[in-house]
């Protein structure tokens, strides 16, 4: 069984990751995988990445048996380049938006996984949380911080002061997903968000979801993030895709987007 897999369905990626019968723990092959898999299907002309846990399980997480104590002995910046923070920012950094289907329990790094992806559909009856905490872990700021943008602080030091697992309506209540769903209309419900994704335009798509992240950062835009932002958006007024939009607004039909 490979790490990672990677399936295209029309313009939709489908990434399945890890081994059930460990329950997906966020191995290196694994880690090294994702990021591999998520480049191959922007390059094969995804509009949308699903990412799922192979079996009924999101993922354990990360072992941290393979931690070894010395890692922060040295620079900081070889932890900076250890195999889990290099793919957490390469699902971050991912142009295309991406969909963290968690099908199942999702612990430690593997609930940072789905943190670190664009949208986040739960299974009704997995439970999600940290438990760092409980194994005497100080947690990376670079996560601390994604769970902060997600939740706020004071659920963000609930859920890693305690290290308790929460439930998938809890997880929906405090925003750090955005709909939980019945396990029978899990399939159904991921498919159609990632069609509606996929759908729509994909320079659009793509060019809100880099602003959103320069907004999510916090602070004033830098000059030649000020020069970014009205690139992409005298690019997208000159494209075939606004075009496309507005005449299809106009006529009352559906649009057909070409990413041009």
């Amino acid at each position: 069984m490979d790490p990672v897999s990677l399936q295209l369905d029309g313009e939709v990626a489908r990434v399945e990751f890890g081994d059930p019968s460990t329950r997906n723990l966020l191995t290196v092959p694994v880690l090294e995988g994702l990021p591999r898999a998520l480049a191959e299907a922007e390059v094969r002309g995804a509009r949308v990445i699903v990412l799922r846990g192979r079996g009924d399980v999101w993922s354990g997480g990360y072992d941290i048996g393979e931690i070894p104590p010395t890692l922060f002995d040295a620079d900081p910046e070889i932890v900076r380049q250890h195999p889990f923070e290099r793919c957490m920012r390469a699902v971050e950094e991912c142009v295309v938006p991406t969909i963290a289907a968690i099908n199942g329990h999702a612990l430690g790094g593997g609930l940072e996984l789905a943190a670190s992806c664009d949208l986040r559909l739960v299974c009704d009856g997995a439970r999600l949380g940290i438990p760092a905490a409980r194994l005497g872990i100080v947690y990376s700021q670079t996560g601390l911080a994604k769970f902060v943008r997600l939740v706020g602080p004071a659920h963000t030091r609930m859920m890693f002061f305690t290290g308790r697992r929460i439930d998938a309506a809890e997880a929906a209540r405090i925003g750090l997903v955005n709909a939980v769903v019945p396990a029978d209309d899990f399939d159904r419900a991921v498919t159609l968000l990632a069609q509606d994704i996929a759908a729509s335009a994909p320079f659009a798509v793509q060019s809100m979801k880099r602003l959103l992240r320069l907004t999510e950062r916090g602070g004033p835009l830098s000059a030649a993030e000020e020069v970014e932002v009205h690139a992409l958006r005298r690019q997208a007024f000159h494209s075939d895709d606004f075009n496309e939009g507005r005449a299809a607004f106009q006529a009352k039909r559906a649009p057909r987007f070409t990413g041009r």
